[in-house]
């Protein structure tokens, strides 16, 4: 009788016609990215198998313990010469459920060796476990470079320089989002600098073109969901709008926001939740947590809950709290940034069936500078086309 173990731990070469490769298939879509590498080197067929990029695709698609915290904060360390950005990253399931005993030790992290590191980075957010980074030679310098980069295959794309581009000319950072056309199965990176332009690269070429159009700037980050970027407008006269940037046909329209009725919402964040957008709006006792449950349907906005403030820690502020992962279990992963100290982060889990917050210890969360984190799933694409 053929078993998994006998499969894996085998001294002798597995027989892959043991079992249907239908069968291997699915059996292997279960496993995390880092066994499967493992598991490459025991015979050619496994190799085969696993760096195929249908099978990449995939196994992209399951959802079983793979996401990831990911840290990327500026390092000060005087003794590096020069500086630079550090990239770490928690398993997210370790964060969330006690059983790992969090709650009663520091949850450790695992630095993230990455190319380029001696370079000041923008993360610009993640697509099927590729990371987009912005990068600079220092911290208050342009963004000359784009790099696509896979931590759990380590494998990295450098995209063309924009040094030449009026991306370099423009005053302030520009703002970039990451993609996936479902399309035409290919990957694309955006980039806003003005009211009516922007420019865009398709993955697999080798340059940027300009898009044109009256698209508003940007307040935070471009999130992607459902072959679209989003972002909230940076414009009084789109109060009650969201605007989305279509990367199939590379057009933009209007989102209506959800109706927050007559209290006065102080703040907005959006992201992405369970393949949904998602608003997190700041009101005066609470937040509210919307999600669009069907893409580009505006009558489809649900309010999922809402999550209080803590009334006991007066050194929080509202417009500085934002929610960064929904679980299944209906437990809110929330990230929290003091508003006297505006470098100065940490993490509480508010579960929405007992309304109580829980406190995971993360070793040296609080004292990282120039935070931004983003939840991003362990992958074997490959941003190298």
């Amino acid at each position: 009788m053929v078993t998994l173990k006998s499969l894996f731990v085998s001294s002798d070469p597995p027989s892959l016609p043991s079992l249907p490769m239908e069968l291997m298939e699915e059996i292997l879509c279960r496993l995390p990215v880092k066994l499967l590498i493992q598991l490459r080197c025991l015979s050619k067929s496994f190799n085969d198998l696993i760096s195929d990029p249908k099978f990449a695709r995939k196994h992209s698609m399951s959802t079983m313990h793979r996401h990831h915290l990911v840290v990327t904060y500026t390092d000060y360390d005087i003794s590096l010469s020069p500086g630079g950005s550090r990239i770490i990253s928690y398993p997210l399931h370790s964060i969330f459920y006690p059983r790992y005993s969090i709650f009663d030790s520091i949850l450790e992290h695992t630095r993230l060796e990455y190319p380029f590191d001696k370079e000041y980075i923008i993360n610009c957010g993640s697509c099927n476990g590729i990371l987009c980074l912005a990068l600079k030679q220092k911290r208050v310098a342009k963004v000359n470079n784009v790099l696509l980069w896979n931590p759990s295959i380590k494998k990295f794309k450098l995209l063309p320089s924009l040094k030449n581009t009026p991306v370099n000319n423009c005053r302030h950072d520009p703002v970039f989002g990451f993609g996936y056309d479902h399309v035409f199965d290919v990957y694309k990176v955006v980039v806003i600098f003005s009211k009516t332009q922007g420019m865009i690269h398709t993955l697999g070429t080798d340059t940027w073109r300009l898009i044109n159009g009256d698209f508003p700037l940007p307040v935070y980050d471009l999130k992607f969901v459902s072959g679209a970027l989003n972002w909230i407008p940076y414009l009084k006269n789109y109060i009650h709008s969201l605007a989305s940037f279509d990367l199939v046909t590379e057009s933009y329209k209007r989102l209506l926001q959800p109706n927050y009725g007559a209290e006065f919402v102080y703040n907005l964040n959006l992201d992405v939740s369970r393949d949904c957008l998602r608003i997190f709006a700041s009101r005066q006792r609470f937040f509210d947590v919307w999600l669009m449950k069907e893409y580009g349907n505006e009558g489809s906005w649900t309010k999922l809950f809402h999550v209080p403030y803590l009334e006991e820690d007066p050194f929080i502020s509202k417009y500085a709290t934002y929610p960064l992962w929904l679980s299944e279990e209906d437990q809110v992963l929330m990230n929290h940034t003091f508003s006297l100290q505006s470098d100065s982060n940490y993490l509480s889990i508010y579960d929405l069936k007992n309304g109580t917050f829980k406190f995971p210890k993360i070793h040296n969360i609080k004292s990282f500078n120039g935070v931004t984190l983003e939840v991003c799933v362990q992958s074997l694409i490959s941003p190298c086309f």
